[in-house]
C-alpha cells in the first residue's frame, strides 16, 4: 500500500558526498521529498521537446547531460563520441513474407532531436515507482530465475568468450494483465553482469499495454530498464530506448520484424547497441561500468520471457500460442547469431540448446534453414 507521505518501494538511493555520489541498492522507504530528488536527477535540462505520431513527448537533452554521466565511473570521463546521424535508409532485404518496422518513422517533425542531443522521455513520480517495481521483477540471471518468471530460450552451453550477437525478431503484441510482462529478447551475460535488448509488453514499466523497445542492464552495483540507472550512453538523436513499436505482426496476414544486435568493440571494449537491418547504432554500454562483461560474455541466449504473479492467468508469450512451425503464424527469431572469440559473426552458433522453464511455453530450434532465415527459432505459448 502507498502511504500519502511516503512510498515503500525498492529504489536506487542516490547519495552525494564531497567527492561525488554512489548508489545503494536495497529496500528503502522514500518520502515524497526524497522521491522528488530522484526525479530531479533523472529529468535533465533539455533543449526542446518533440512529439511522436502516437502522442508521446520526448525531451531533447544535450548528449553530455544525459543520465549516463551520473554514473560515478563516467562522471569525470571525457568521452569522445561520434553522434549518429539522423539520415538513414532501410535495407530492403527481408524475409519475403515480412516487413521491417521503421524505427525512424515515428516523429511528427520527421527527424527526431537536433544534432548533439538525445531523446529521453520525461519521468513522472508514477513512472519512477512503476519502473523500480518492474526492475526488481526482471532482476534475474540464467541460473536463478525469479519466482513467476518463465523463459523459452535458445542458449549457449559452453563457457567461451562471446562478444555479442543478436537476431531479427517478429514483433508481436501478446496479451498481459497488470503486473505481468511478456518479452522477446537477446541477452549477453557474464555474472554478475548482463545486458539485454528486445521488445516487451509491460504495463508495470510503461503506462500502457503497447509493445515497446527496451534494454535491461545488470552490473554489480545496479540493475534497471532503459536509463533508470546511469550507464547506458544514448548516441542517436532519432531513436529512443523505449520506442513504441507499430505496426506489429498479425498471424497469417503480415509479419513485422525488428533487428536487435549487440557488439563489443574490439578496440575500446564498449558494448554497442544496434537496431535495424543496417545495424544503426543507438548507443553503448561503456566497458568501465562492468566487472565481468568488461572482458567478454560467457553466456548468450535468444527467445522469450514472461512474468506473472501467482493466482493469475498466465500471460501470452510471442504470438500467444505454442509454435505451429508455420512462419507466417509463429513468433520467431531468424538470423540468430553470435560474435565469437575472433570477433566474427557466426550465423549458425554451435553448442546451443533449447530450454523452457514451463510446459506452458515452448521453443523450437529449426537450425540453419536457408539464406534469408539462417538459424531460426520459434517460440510462444500461454
Amino acid at each position: 500500500m502507498v502511504a500519502r507521505t511516503s512510498f515503500s518501494i525498492i529504489l536506487f538511493l542516490w547519495s552525494f558526498v564531497a567527492l561525488g555520489h554512489y548508489y545503494v541498492i536495497s529496500g528503502y522507504e522514500l518520502s515524497d521529498q526524497e522521491l522528488e530528488r530522484q526525479l530531479e536527477l533523472l529529468n535533465k535540462p533539455f533543449v526542446t521537446t518533440i512529439q511522436t505520431k502516437y502522442g508521446e513527448e520526448y525531451d531533447c537533452v544535450d548528449f553530455y547531460q544525459q543520465p549516463a554521466f551520473d554514473h560515478p565511473l563516467l562522471k569525470e570521463h571525457k568521452y569522445e563520441y561520434q553522434m549518429m546521424s539522423n539520415n538513414h535508409r532501410l535495407n530492403p532485404r527481408t524475409y519475403s513474407d515480412a516487413s521491417y518496422i521503421n524505427p525512424f518513422d515515428i516523429w511528427i517533425n520527421g527527424k527526431g532531436c537536433p544534432t548533439n542531443t538525445v531523446p529521453i522521455k520525461r519521468i513522472t513520480k508514477e513512472d519512477l515507482i512503476r519502473a523500480n517495481s518492474a526492475s526488481e521483477l526482471a532482476y534475474t540471471n540464467s541460473d536463478n530465475l525469479n519466482p513467476g518468471v518463465e523463459v523459452a530460450v535458445l542458449r549457449t552451453t559452453k563457457n567461451k568468450k562471446y562478444y555479442g550477437g543478436g537476431m531479427i525478431g517478429a514483433v508481436y503484441h501478446p496479451a498481459v494483465q497488470s503486473s505481468q510482462y511478456s518479452s522477446s529478447r537477446f541477452k549477453c551475460e557474464n555474472y554478475p553482469d548482463s545486458i539485454a535488448v528486445g521488445w516487451t509488453v509491460n504495463p508495470s514499466l510503461y503506462p500502457d499495454n503497447e509493445t515497446h523497445l527496451f534494454i535491461y542492464t545488470i552490473t554489480k552495483d545496479s540493475h534497471c530498464y532503459n536509463t533508470y540507472c546511469p550507464g547506458f550512453l544514448i548516441m542517436s538523436p532519432a531513436i529512443p530506448l523505449d520506442l513504441l513499436l507499430k505496426p506489429y505482426s498479425r498471424p497469417g496476414i503480415k509479419m513485422m520484424e525488428l533487428k536487435f544486435h549487440i557488439r563489443k568493440d574490439a578496440i575500446n571494449g564498449d558494448w554497442f547497441l544496434q537496431l535495424g537491418p543496417n545495424n544503426f547504432t543507438i548507443g553503448s554500454w561503456p566497458q568501465r561500468i562492468f566487472t565481468s562483461l568488461a572482458d567478454s560474455a560467457n553466456y548468450v541466449e535468444w527467445g522469450g520471457e514472461v512474468y506473472s504473479p501467482p493466482n493469475m492467468t498466465p500471460p501470452q508469450m510471442g504470438a500467444g500460442y505454442k509454435p505451429m512451425q508455420k512462419l507466417r503464424f509463429d513468433c520467431y527469431g531468424r538470423l540468430v547469431n553470435l560474435i565469437d572469440e575472433l570477433h566474427e559473426d557466426d550465423y549458425n552458433p554451435p553448442s546451443c540448446k533449447t530450454y523452457q522453464s514451463s510446459k506452458r511455453y515452448q521453443i523450437i530450434d529449426e537450425g540453419d534453414v536457408k539464406e534469408d532465415l539462417s538459424r531460426l527459432i520459434l517460440f510462444g505459448g500461454s
